[in-house]
């Protein structure tokens, strides 16, 4: 590979192909496809621009959804007529990357892997364990440049090694995992402290209002809790249970891919907080949902998760909740609402 591009990914990124009568070409719809510049000055030498630019709002520097909220060159077999007339190279660059999501780290050095927001990448991704390599295939145009947000590459690398050695520890619970996540990270109390089952619900029903825009009354988030309180401890021991490889390798995702321990502005004691205060946020989701579904099966599950992660990447609301959280409590507290 020699002095090259050192892409770090999970292995599962170089079985993926784009397939999108597996998914209905979910990409393609209702969600807000950017048009960035350099795309717009290819489209510029097409003889046919005029009849491309007629399906961009320049306003939004996007492309205008039909009524159906279908991409505008989504065409009935959900392909895209633009990669069929044009080739992929004409691909605005958030089509063209996703569902990869790309970290520059360094000159020549790049983390990548792919969102559950894509079902396809979904199956890869949660189905079988997940190993790490170094590859110089960079295949994505859109990269979130982190180059000064993590100045020592070395120490954020050796720090999310571990951090993953953790997820993956089988001798260990789930719950487990979390508290010992949170110790390396330096989040240290000075006595035991007991788990509050009741405040713990009470703040994952004021997040599952935010993350879903519910706008809930009081008293509709009273419910929710309670009902959650008084069915978690069964419903999460069948899901741990039932899909405990599949939980595994949400959260080595999750971890990796949002760049995890510096994820947002703050320490890493910070950013640990927010994803435990992220996962369960989707336990959550997922006690509700089996409870209203009764049964949940690994079709269901894989799609609960899906659901979750595109409201963690599209719902500013939830996100902004799960950080205000994770801003405003001691050590103390943190534990006792978030570990148990």
């Amino acid at each position: 590979m020699g002095k090259g591009k050192r892409v770090l990914c999970p292995s599962y990124i170089k079985n993926f192909k784009c397939d999108g009568k597996l998914c209905d070409s979910r990409c393609c719809r209702d969600w807000r496809i950017l048009l960035d510049e350099e795309t717009r000055q290819k489209f510029l030498t097409l003889p046919d621009h005029d009849e491309i630019f007629k399906h961009v709002d320049e306003s939004a520097q996007a492309f205008k959804l039909q009524s159906s909220g279908a991409c505008p060159f989504l065409d009935e077999n959900f392909l895209c007529k633009l990669q069929l007339k044009h080739g992929e190279d004409f691909l605005p660059a958030i089509c063209q990357s996703f569902p990869r999501v790309t970290y520059k780290l360094g000159d020549e050095l790049f983390l990548q892997a792919m969102t559950l927001t894509c079902p396809v990448a979904a199956i890869s991704i949660l189905l079988e364990p997940i190993t790490f390599e170094t590859t110089d295939n960079l295949k994505a145009r859109q990269i979130f440049d982190f180059t000064e947000k993590i100045p020592d590459v070395e120490k954020f690398l050796s720090r999310q090694r571990a951090a993953i050695k953790i997820l993956q520890r089988r001798d260990l619970s789930i719950n487990e995992r979390l508290r010992n996540l949170c110790e390396y990270f330096g989040e240290k109390i000075s006595v035991p402290v007991d788990f509050d089952a009741e405040n713990h619900a009470a703040t994952l029903a004021e997040i599952f209002g935010e993350m879903y825009d519910a706008n809930l009354t009081v008293g509709k988030k009273n419910q929710l809790a309670a009902t959650y309180q008084a069915n978690r401890e069964n419903i999460l021991i069948q899901l741990r249970g039932n899909f405990s490889d599949v939980l595994e390798n949400y959260l080595v995702n999750e971890f990796f891919m949002r760049c995890y321990p510096c994820a947002f502005v703050g320490d890493e004691k910070f950013n640990c907080r927010v994803f435990v205060t992220a996962y369960r946020a989707l336990e959550f989701a997922a006690v509700l949902t089996t409870i209203s579904r009764t049964h949940l099966t690994l079709e269901d599950f894989l799609e609960l998760l899906c659901a979750v992660n595109d409201k963690l990447d599209h719902s500013k609301g939830g996100m902004e909740a799960i950080k205000n959280f994770a801003a405003l409590h001691d050590a103390e507290i943190f534990y006792s609402i978030m570990i148990e």
